[in-house]
C-alpha cells in the first residue's frame, strides 16, 4: 500500500456567498483588507487548492460580482433579493446555487465547500484538511472549530435568576473546575471551512445532517469580521504577518 491520498467520492464545489448588505461594517464584501479586496483573501486559497472543482460567488450585488470575477472566482448569475436579506438562511443560499448548477448546467458536486469572506485567515490547506476527513468519515458534514478556553468556556460562566442573582451556567460551575486545566475539551464553531454533501443540503433532514464531524483550527486564524473592531485587529494581524515575510527574505550584500 502507498501513503497516497484516496481521490474524492465527486466533484466539488467551492462556494463564496456575499451579499452587499452589511450593517456592522458596511460594504465589507467590497471593502479593502491589508491592501486587497475582502474577496481576495477568501479566492486565494480556494483557488490555490487543488481540490475544489470550481469556486462560486455568490451575490446579490453586480458590483461584488464583477469584483468577484476580478479576483478570479466563476459568478455565472445574481442571487435574487429575497435571498440576500438579513433572515435569508444559509440553507436556501446553498440550495439556490445546487439547483442553478443542475439545471442550467447539469453539474452536481458531491459536496459543496462554504467559504464564507469573513475569515480572512483560511488557507487552502485547512479546506483540503476538512475534505480528507469528510471523505474519510462517511460522514454528512464537517466544520471547523476552535478550541474554547479558560475564562470563555461554559462552565465558567453565570447567568442571573428572575432577582437578579447569579447562578452557573451549567450544573458543574467553577467550583468543581477550579483550574483551567481541568475544564473539559469544549469547541466552538468559527465558520472558516464548513462542507456539506450536496445531497442532504436538498435533502429534507437538518442540514448538516445527522452525523456531523469537526476540523481544530487554531484561535489565530479563526477570526470572523463581524464589527469594526474585528477588521482593525485584522488589519494588524496582517500587517504584522507581511512584515515577518519581509524579515524573512535574503537581502543583498552591501
Amino acid at each position: 500500500m502507498t501513503g497516497e491520498a484516496q481521490p474524492l467520492p465527486g466533484p466539488v464545489l467551492g462556494l463564496v456567498p456575499a451579499r452587499g448588505g452589511s450593517k456592522r461594517i458596511p460594504g465589507k464584501n467590497l471593502k479593502e483588507l491589508a491592501g486587497r479586496p475582502l474577496l481576495a483573501h477568501t479566492a486565494a486559497p480556494a483557488l490555490a487548492c487543488g481540490m475544489l472543482d470550481r469556486v462560486l460567488l455568490s451575490t446579490d450585488s453586480e458590483e461584488i460580482r464583477q469584483l468577484g470575477i476580478g479576483v478570479g472566482l466563476e459568478a455565472p448569475f445574481l442571487r435574487p433579493a429575497e435571498l440576500a436579506a438579513d433572515h435569508s438562511g444559509d440553507r436556501e443560499v446553498l440550495r439556490h446555487a445546487l439547483q442553478w448548477l443542475e439545471v442550467e448546467q447539469d453539474w452536481k458536486p458531491w459536496a459543496l465547500v462554504l467559504l464564507r469572506p469573513t475569515s480572512p485567515f483560511r488557507t487552502a490547506q485547512m479546506i483540503e484538511q476538512a475534505l480528507r476527513r469528510l471523505a474519510e468519515t462517511g460522514a454528512d458534514s464537517l466544520r471547523s472549530m476552535t478550541r474554547v478556553e479558560g475564562v470563555h468556556h461554559p462552565n465558567w460562566m453565570y447567568r442571573q435568576d428572575g432577582q437578579g442573582r447569579c447562578r452557573n451556567l451549567l450544573p458543574e460551575g467553577p467550583e468543581t473546575y477550579y483550574q483551567s486545566q481541568l475544564l473539559p475539551p469544549v469547541f466552538r464553531l468559527n465558520g472558516v471551512v464548513d462542507v456539506l454533501l450536496g445531497d442532504v443540503i436538498m435533502g429534507e433532514g437538518p442540514l448538516y445532517g445527522e452525523d456531523m464531524r469537526m476540523l481544530e483550527i487554531p484561535g489565530h486564524a479563526a477570526l470572523d469580521l463581524d464589527t469594526p473592531e474585528d477588521w482593525r485587529l485584522a488589519e494588524f494581524l496582517l500587517a504584522g504577518a507581511g512584515e515577518a515575510e519581509n524579515a524573512s527574505q535574503p537581502r543583498d550584500e552591501e
